[in-house]
């Protein structure tokens, strides 16, 4: 779906950075400042941010503005852009690859965190590799707790579910190549497995990092639960049919 973007908070003072954070945010108004934070305290010096409002009900976009104004020198860059319309979350991270500007992108929902360590450990991975992206070991907290992203990447496993989570180091030229994040989908929530289909598609690879980098919350009222798993069947038809080469792999 396409929509209008406004552009509400924009500033630039140096264009050295290689990584930008990629915000996701609707309705989170009561986590996104906690997760502003965490990326604040990254320990990688040069850093950019984008914080793509899909048109939030709850005033969370005023919530990122405020902290903008407190701590946007941390940033080279940062950007605050709001859909005039709920286009999803595939659009809303189309948006933030679109308008950034840096080698790397790490895409983060407004609700989760990350340890000090995160970008630059991923980036590192990334730096000396030819990953397409770069992974971490996740803490689950919220309604579930243990680990998440613990199985390494392997294609063949694509056909059986989805392992990775979203908030993963992309190289931008990657997404450019894939053609961006899948606006096509049955229904919303698996649109970063979606877009692993789509780097196995053109031989592309994740590379693990084997720590605890990052907080994944969990909620009992989640998308997935709600909006994706009663229509999981249709999801799986339409991975079926477009990346028909993945269900024929079998694992080496």
């Amino acid at each position: 779906m396409d929509s209008p973007t406004h552009i509400l908070a924009e500033r630039q003072t140096s264009d050295a950075s290689r990584v930008t954070v990629a915000i996701s945010l609707h309705n989170y108004r009561d986590y996104v400042t906690s997760c502003l934070d965490s990326v604040g305290a990254q320990t990688i010096p040069s850093l950019d941010l984008i914080v793509v409002d899909d048109c939030s009900s709850d005033e969370g976009a005023d919530e990122v503005r405020r902290w903008l104004d407190e701590n946007g020198d941390r940033f080279g860059r940062y950007l605050l852009a709001r859909h005039a319309t709920n286009c999803g979350l595939a659009a809303a991270r189309n948006t933030a690859f679109a308008r950034a500007r840096t080698e790397y992108v790490f895409v983060l929902d407004a609700d989760n965190l990350l340890y000090p360590r995160c970008l630059q450990q991923l980036a590192m991975g990334l730096d000396e590799s030819s990953a397409s992206f770069g992974f971490c070991y996740l803490e689950k907290f919220g309604a579930a707790a243990g680990l998440h992203n613990i199985s390494p990447w392997r294609p063949s496993s694509l056909q059986r579910g989805n392992t990775i989570d979203a908030m993963t180091m992309i190289r931008r030229s990657v997404w450019e190549s894939v053609g961006g994040y899948s606006v096509d989908m049955p229904a919303m929530g698996w649109e970063d497995f979606d877009l692993w289909f789509k780097v196995a598609r053109i031989n592309g690879w994740g590379i693990q990092i084997p720590e605890v980098l990052g907080r994944y919350r969990v909620h009992l009222d989640s998308m997935i639960r709600t909006v994706t798993n009663p229509r999981i069947d249709e999801l799986w038809e339409y991975l079926r049919a477009r990346y028909p080469e993945s269900f024929t792999q079998t694992d080496n």
